[in-house]
């Protein structure tokens, strides 16, 4: 098998063209709304968004290059259970429907963590609350930077740092430029292309394993289709409850999140904002199906030509595997590659650009509102802007250090949503469930739920056992000619590092080792291992946090929002008597009101143009002083 392949000059033709339609989309609304520049028309579109583009543009901000290339990675090495997750994901959206949108929708709130400073009456629980946000939004904009320029990386040999930046700045420049209805529509263009890479790797690798029989039974020769798990060990890496159950409460991290509730909130209607992520709710089984299937199509053609390239060595990066597949699949149809690295541009981009527009409105609102009412609105404007340049030259620099992840890039993203978002989420259910809650339980549960889930997820990284892999493919045909094996051993005797840069080699080298070992300390079979092993005097403090270090990430989001919850419950009870306050009914979840008996809110309560009428009065008064003094200004120049 000849490793030595590249894109050609019509991919790099398809890729720039990828690059340049979100500059010109950011560029054209940039001029178009030059006279509407305000911050509610920036961050939220004027709240008159259609709601088929805000659905599309919800899941394309999650369904990013991370899942494109993190989950047909997982799937070729440990399985299909990873693809569960999106049925997860779904329910995840569903409750969104039943409690994120009638609870933010009706309040026309900017940032959603406004409605924590109205229900607690506290701006320290929305400022914990917006740190923490804003942190997970960051390092998850870094690796979603990241996984494209490993792929740039793999197929063109371009440096990493370089395709960081090319696609950093991209995405930052259309998202300063346009604001929310730049990044929407870029991302109705980008869920487009998306779905064509997707297909064409499909059909493309379907024809040349031999057809769908003969694809389907290899994967499931090596174990690639098997979806019994239903381990009830909290510990399993991946089982049906937790990929359900977790998933679910890992995905209301996404749904109680800014981004998010940006998109809902700029659509003209609640029914269209439940419609939006309903379809998403439908559309993220479908691309989780889509996803498993690449994953095995991928592990069906390295199978049928009998050459693991990880295993071989001709990639150093478990998940550069998905672009070494494009490049070796598609070699023969020119551009095709190409699409196959828009799709992942687009992915990223519009993770990026929702990432960016998400932070700049969390600042200018949640930051920076008081010191801002000093500006015109215009320049307040202008600043929003500066702010999102300012945002996409952070992620850049984060996505460098994110090169040090060298696992599961889709397991990584999805500890980052776990074990920050799920405080979040608790603070919301808190608030938007019990009535006498109160700010103490809220930020003291925050922080507890926030430490404990930071202690086992760094437990697990530095101490957690690494879940075995399924069988890799045969490397039998890697090294059918001199001059590839002679490649490969060039690039060994340059190498600082055998066995971190070639597993292949270093599987044969640990093997043997390890069975040096096993025969030097007598361990011949699984009882004297067990007698070895039990010899030792191990603490039942020891055996707790063994268990701890071990749980699975999918069951972070479980944890946190639980712990945080009950805690912030306990200790709003304890400090009742000093927080005397009658909740808004409006601050709590419809299904919810009418068991406590709260009073029911009017009809004109109720209307979804209602509750920020003052605010709105003020923004239009301010404009027409800005309007009023520039064409003074003007007139006094010309006379």
């Amino acid at each position: 098998m000849d490793h030595n392949v590249s894109l050609q000059t019509a991919d790099y033709v398809v890729t720039t063209l990828m690059l340049v339609v979100p500059l010109a989309i950011g560029i054209f609304y940039a001029v178009k709304d030059y006279n509407k520049a305000t911050r509610d028309q920036y961050l939220l579109g004027g709240r008159q968004m259609s709601m088929l583009p805000v659905a599309i543009s919800i899941f394309v901000t999650f369904a990013s290059a991370i899942s494109l290339v993190g989950v047909p990675t997982d799937v070729y090495f440990n399985g299909p259970m990873i693809s569960i997750f999106q049925l997860g994901f779904a329910i995840g959206y569903l409750l969104g429907v039943v409690t994120m949108v009638p609870l933010i929708y009706p309040l026309h709130l900017t940032s959603i963590y406004e409605y924590l400073e109205m229900r607690f009456d506290s701006s320290f629980v929305r400022r914990f609350t917006v740190i923490i946000g804003m942190l997970q939004t960051m390092l998850y904009m870094a690796v979603a930077l990241l996984t494209p320029a490993l792929a740039l990386q793999t197929a063109a040999g371009i440096p990493l740092e370089v395709s960081v930046l090319i696609v950093g700045v991209t995405g930052t420049v259309y998202t300063t430029l346009g604001g929310i209805k730049s990044v929407v529509w870029t991302d109705v263009f980008q869920c487009v292309v998306m779905y064509a890479g997707i297909f064409i790797m499909l059909i493309k690798g379907v024809m040349l394993v031999g057809g769908v029989d003969v694809t389907l039974q290899i994967a499931k020769d090596g174990g690639r289709t098997s979806f019994m798990a239903f381990s009830p060990d909290p510990r399993t890496r991946h089982t049906w409850w937790g990929t359900t159950i977790g998933g679910a409460f890992m995905w209301l991290g996404n749904v109680f999140n800014q981004a998010t509730a940006q998109r809902v909130c700029s659509v003209k209607t609640m029914t269209a904002a439940k419609i939006s992520l309903t379809i998403n709710a439908i559309t993220h089984v479908v691309y989780g199906a889509l996803l498993l299937l690449v994953g095995i199509v991928i592990f069906s053609y390295f199978s049928h030509i009998q050459c693991d390239p990880y295993q071989a060595g001709f990639i150093t990066n478990k998940n550069q595997i998905p672009a070494y597949f494009v490049l070796h699949s598609l070699q023969d149809l020119p551009g095709m590659a190409g699409i196959y690295m828009s799709t992942l541009f687009s992915g990223s981009l519009s993770t990026l650009s929702s990432g960016i527009n998400a932070l700049a409105a969390n600042t200018v609102e949640d930051i920076l509102k008081k010191p801002l009412e000093r500006f015109s609105e215009s320049k307040a404007t202008m600043i929003t802007k500066f702010i999102a340049c300012v945002y996409g030259v952070i992620i850049i620099g984060l996505a460098y250090l994110a090169d040090q992840v060298k696992g599961s890039i889709a397991q990584t993203a999805m500890t980052v949503f776990g074990a920050c978002s799920s405080p979040i989420v608790g603070i919301f259910l808190l608030g938007a469930t019990v009535p006498w809650a109160n700010k103490y339980g809220a930020l003291s549960g925050g922080l507890i739920g926030i430490t404990v889930n930071i202690w086992i997820s760094l437990a697990n990284l530095l101490y957690g056992s690494k879940a075995a892999a399924l069988p890799s493919a045969s490397t039998e045909m890697c090294f059918q000619n001199i001059t590839s094996l002679h490649n490969v051993t060039t690039n060994i005797m340059n190498s600082t590092s055998l066995t971190n840069i070639y597993p292949y080699f270093n599987n044969m080298f640990t093997l043997s080792n390890s069975t040096q070992n096993i025969t030097d300390f007598g361990i011949n079979d699984n009882k004297n291992f067990t007698k070895n092993v039990t010899d030792f005097d191990i603490s039942e403090t020891n055996i707790f946090l063994h268990f701890i270090y071990n749980i699975s990430y999918e069951w972070y989001g479980v944890i946190g929002t639980i712990i945080t919850y009950f805690s912030g419950l306990v200790i709003s009870y304890c400090t009742r008597h000093y927080v005397q306050s009658q909740v808004n009914p409006k601050l709590m979840f419809p299904f919810v009101r009418k068991f406590w008996n709260l009073p029911k809110i009017s009809k004109k309560e109720t209307d979804e143009a209602n509750f920020k009428v003052v605010e709105n009065i003020k923004l239009a008064k301010k404009l027409l002083e800005d309007y009023k003094e520039t064409n003074l200004s003007m007139n006094l120049k010309t006379s």
